[in-house]
């Protein structure tokens, strides 16, 4: 009887074994095994400030030495994102739940600190991130980037730099010639939460601003709706339809002003929402029409 009873048991557990569903890669569990961090590398050195920024780097963990290794799959679409925080404060920490959903698809992520209100008036904070830009260039090699899919991204005043950093070009001044761009690397497109798109319709800190400066000069020369040209980068924006922080208005007369020029653009708005607090399902909804603005200008999204 042993036997035959030992024999039914097996069965009954190999079959339920076999009927059991082998449940789908959820890539946040995943995450641990397949994103390494380097953290707080410095990218640029100025008025005895160290900019550090973060590194999100899809590799396989080996699980002995040398620990990790380059997962064989090419070059990555990667994220260069800017904080936000109204020029004042914030951190490159505060954004890692922004950019979960970029890492989850093994993108390379990059988020950077600036100098702030405290450390240096504007124009600092975007020569900061033209300078990071340069880095990421800079390191394309060694990091796996695919330099024709560098996306660029922030939130509030980070959307404000990032606009900034995308639809820059060379010779373009601010602030009365105290940054003039030089050469200036592209990038792919332009990812603004909840940006600040033209500053003679929102209140600047004055902290920020150097009160010696032109006001006019410098509020034209700072705002992005002003450098919407012909040929320029595409831009996805995601904005509350009852922000009371950053007006909608801000988002709307960019994607206006982008449509008139010719230039991709995508317009998500959220209704109901006010600065960034968006429901689970509008995130979700939120990231689908960004991967597919993406996609439908040519930036593949997943990696093979």
């Amino acid at each position: 009887m042993r036997p035959l009873l030992f024999t039914s048991i097996t069965a009954l557990l190999l079959l339920g074994s076999a009927s059991r569903p082998v449940p789908k890669i959820d890539p946040l569990a995943a995450m641990y095994e397949t994103a390494r961090l380097e953290q707080d590398v410095v990218y640029r050195s100025v008025d005895g400030i160290d900019l550090p920024l973060d590194v999100f780097l899809p590799e396989k963990r080996l699980g002995q030495s040398p620990w990790w290794e380059k997962d064989g799959r090419g070059n990555k679409p990667t994220l260069l994102y800017m904080h936000g925080g109204g020029w004042v404060q914030g951190d490159k920490e505060s954004i890692l739940f922004n950019i979960l959903p970029f890492i989850a698809r093994d993108w390379v992520v990059i988020s950077i600190n600036y100098r702030l209100a405290k450390d240096a008036k504007a124009p600092a904070a975007v020569e900061d991130c033209l300078a990071a830009l340069d880095w990421v260039y800079d390191h394309a090699e060694e990091y796996m980037i695919d330099t024709d899919r560098i996306v660029v991204a922030g939130d509030s005043a980070g959307g404000h730099l990032a606009l900034l950093t995308g639809m820059l070009r060379k010779g373009d001044s601010l602030c009365e010639n105290k940054l003039v761009v030089g050469e200036k690397q592209s990038v792919a497109a332009i990812i603004n939460w909840v940006g600040v798109t033209d500053l003679s319709t929102h209140d600047i800190p004055q902290q920020w601003i150097d009160p010696a400066d032109n006001r006019n000069e410098l509020i034209r020369s700072l705002s992005p709706i002003h450098y919407v040209r012909t040929g320029g980068t595409p831009v996805i924006s995601v904005h509350g339809s009852d922000d009371p922080v950053v007006l909608p208005n801000q988002a709307k007369s960019l994607h206006e002003k982008l449509q008139t020029a010719g230039v991709k653009e995508k317009l998500v708005m959220i209704s109901g929402a006010k600065h960034g607090n968006f429901s689970p399902q509008e995130s979700t909804f939120m990231y689908s029409e960004i991967w597919n603005f993406l996609e439908s200008i040519g930036i593949q999204t997943t990696v093979d």
